[in-house]
């Protein structure tokens, strides 16, 4: 399981640190394309130009129809692509057994990550500074 920011920063305060900043850095960086009002992501030209930042930290995880990016094996047909290039590739003896099965969870595991940070329910850039309290130092 992963803990909330929430249990992180009460974690950091109940072992006697001060907390000095906290904040999702990507809001900082990245919030560029994101609409403010519902929260979802949009790739227009209107987004990019109204909305600050740059592109969100999941955009490498987020389907494309470009296949000349690794972005294409997101796409249904790029995981039927991936999935059936590599059976083929385990058949001949190409690639160790197992390779497909291996790349199907590892997919998997990006699109979740990749929807987490769509719906704001997974961060990879949470900040948490503290030091020990001053008054507390020997």
């Amino acid at each position: 399981d992963i803990a909330s920011t929430h249990h992180c920063l009460t974690a950091l305060k109940k072992a006697g640190f001060e907390i000095l900043e906290e904040r999702d850095l990507v809001n900082d960086e990245y919030g560029g394309w994101q609409v403010p009002a519902t929260g979802e992501y949009s790739v227009s030209k209107e987004a990019k130009q109204h909305y600050r930042g740059g592109k969100p930290w999941m955009l490498p995880l987020m389907p494309s129809w470009n296949p000349f990016t690794q972005r294409f094996q997101f796409n249904w047909f790029g995981l039927r692509l991936t999935k059936y290039s590599l059976k083929v590739m385990e058949f001949l003896r190409l690639a160790p057994a197992g390779t497909s099965r291996t790349q199907i969870l590892l997919q998997s595991g990006g699109m979740g990550l990749a929807r987490g940070g769509e719906l704001g329910i997974f961060t990879p850039m949470y900040l948490m500074v503290g030091r020990v309290p001053l008054d507390k130092v020997d």
